[in-house]
C-alpha cells in the first residue's frame, strides 16, 4: 500500500497551487483525525497538540516553505469543541503566500426528533478540516506570541 500522506513528492507537487494545498491539507487533517490517546492515572484522555506539532514540523523541513506555526500560544476560551489554526507561509513563482487552515477539534452528535426514525449519533474526539483562508501576517505573529510567553 502507498502511504500518500506526508509524502513529501507529493506535497511539493502541492506547493504549486493554493488550491492544492488545500486539498493536500484536508487529506493530511482527516488522515489523522483520531489524534493521541494521553492515559493518566485516573483518565484517558484525546490530545490533538502532538497531532499538530507534527504537522507543522513535517511543513518546516520541506523545502519551498518559508515557515509553519499553528495558534497554540494564543489564549483560547476552553469550550468543546475548540478551534486549532495552522499557518504556512511559501512562494509560487516568486509570489509570497500564507494560508491558514481552521480546524475543529471534536466533533458533536446529532439528534432529530421529528423524523420517523430519529437518529442519534455520539459525539467524536476527531478533528475536522473547516475551511482555508488568506491570512497575512499570521506565522509571524504566532511566533511573536510564543515567545513572549516563554520569557
Amino acid at each position: 500500500m502507498l502511504l500518500l500522506a506526508q509524502n513529501a513528492a507529493r506535497f511539493q507537487s502541492a506547493l504549486r497551487s493554493e488550491r492544492a494545498m488545500d486539498r493536500w491539507m484536508k487529506h493530511e487533517i482527516h488522515r489523522v483525525r483520531k489524534g493521541h490517546v494521553i492515559t493518566t492515572p485516573s483518565a484517558s484522555y484525546i490530545a490533538h497538540h502532538a497531532t499538530f506539532d507534527t504537522l507543522v514540523a513535517f511543513l518546516r523541513r520541506q523545502p519551498g516553505v518559508d515557515d509553519a506555526a499553528t495558534d497554540r500560544c494564543m489564549n483560547k476560551i476552553m469550550i468543546w469543541p475548540g478551534h486549532t489554526t495552522i499557518g504556512m507561509r511559501w512562494s509560487i513563482e516568486g509570489r509570497p503566500i500564507e494560508r491558514c487552515w481552521s480546524v475543529q477539534e471534536g466533533r458533536p452528535g446529532s439528534i432529530r426528533l421529528f423524523g420517523w426514525r430519529p437518529h442519534v449519533r455520539k459525539d467524536r474526539q476527531h478533528l475536522k478540516y473547516l475551511r482555508a483562508a488568506e491570512c497575512a501576517g499570521f506565522v509571524e505573529q504566532e511566533r511573536k506570541r510564543c515567545a513572549e510567553r516563554q520569557r
